[in-house]
């Protein structure tokens, strides 16, 4: 489903207006949420990119949900793949790209990487409709320094930033974790933005570095179906630093209290935690809440969803479309997370 404002759908229209006025007369506590766009606002806008943040900041969100990975010389970039996406860059003559391993990241200088235009694409139009989604021609790759710079522009929004360090641990696409993890930390100690920030991974080992390092930095441990799964009886998913996920209860809770030292945030694909869905595991948002972790799901695009999410009472929400969340709070009177 598409933003509500763009259903062609009347019928399905006044079923989502009757279904807020209903949830709003059955909730008198309406709770604060954390409005975080993805990737910036990735329906909207070039992913990723610092016009993208720009103009998702200035939508009103709470929180920007971004990607890292790190160059040839160590400098973290914002960036979502280990190598340039064909599908979202053009290359230094602002030419199309045609194999999707032809420039992995880890090989190339910041100097390098500042060549590419990943802002004219659009990489998949179905899925992200013209209008409401608009290109920037020209908008180059971001480094964390650059973001940093951009929030210093918005004093008064206390702005968040949850930030994914990107780490396969089964295959040497960048620098080792140690040093990937040391260096965004020495970024963000730079700013004095450790009370701004949140550092997730589906690599949980990344989390536990990160802790080991700074433990008031809030990690969130990401997860999906496919990283939790174990590979057999005897070994456990690559993804979760040693966890058995069938050998510990086999839900989400009991393998987050199993990382409780260096996991503070929850956050999943949606369809972990909705109970009538067949993904679910096994323990409802309120129950993981009860257990001392923030939940803040991922990627909600569609409206009821979204309006699923809020009545099991998530604490935030990831979104490409910001402004349709933002929309839907404000007609349910939920006030924005204050940061």
């Amino acid at each position: 489903m598409i933003p509500i404002y763009t259903s062609n759908s009347v019928k399905f229209f006044y079923f989502i207006i009757c279904y807020i006025l209903l949830f709003i007369s059955c909730n008198k506590d309406i709770p604060y949420l954390d409005a975080q766009g993805h990737r910036g606002a990735r329906g909207l806008f070039p992913e990723n990119t610092i016009e993208g943040f720009r103009r998702t900041i200035e939508l009103g969100v709470s929180t920007l949900e971004l990607d890292l990975v790190i160059t040839k010389d160590h400098i973290p970039i914002v960036y979502h793949d280990f190598y340039i996406n064909p599908n979202i860059c053009l290359d230094e003559n602002g030419d199309s790209i045609i194999s999707n391993n032809r420039y992995l990241i880890y090989n190339k200088t910041l100097k390098e990487i500042k060549n590419f235009d990943c802002g004219s694409l659009n990489p998949n139009i179905k899925r992200f409709p013209e209008p409401p989604r608009i290109n920037i021609s020209g908008e180059k790759i971001p480094t964390l320094h650059e973001v940093f710079e951009l929030i210093k522009n918005y004093p008064n929004r206390n702005i968040w930033l949850n930030i994914e360090i990107k780490y396969h641990p089964e295959k040497r696409s960048t620098a080792p974790r140690d040093i990937f993890v040391k260096e965004v930390i020495k970024i963000v100690k730079y700013y004095n933005s450790t009370n701004i920030v949140n550092i997730q991974s589906f690599d949980w080992k990344i989390l536990e570095i990160v802790k080991s390092i700074d433990s008031t930095i809030l990690t969130a441990g990401l997860l999906d179906y496919s990283t939790i799964i174990s590979l057999n009886d005897s070994t456990p998913s690559p993804w979760l630093n040693g966890i058995h996920f069938e050998n510990n209860g086999e839900t989400s809770l009991t393998v987050l209290n199993k990382a409780k030292k260096y996991i503070d945030i929850f956050s999943p694909n949606w369809e972990l935690i909705m109970p009538n869905n067949s993904k679910f595991l096994g323990a409802r948002v309120t129950e993981i809440q009860n257990n001392g972790f923030t939940v803040i799901p991922w990627t909600i695009n569609r409206t009821d969803i979204m309006l699923q999410l809020i009545e099991e009472n998530v604490d935030g929400i990831i979104t490409d479309y910001p402004d349709s969340l933002l929309l839907l709070m404000n007609k349910m009177q939920i006030q924005l997370k204050k940061n």
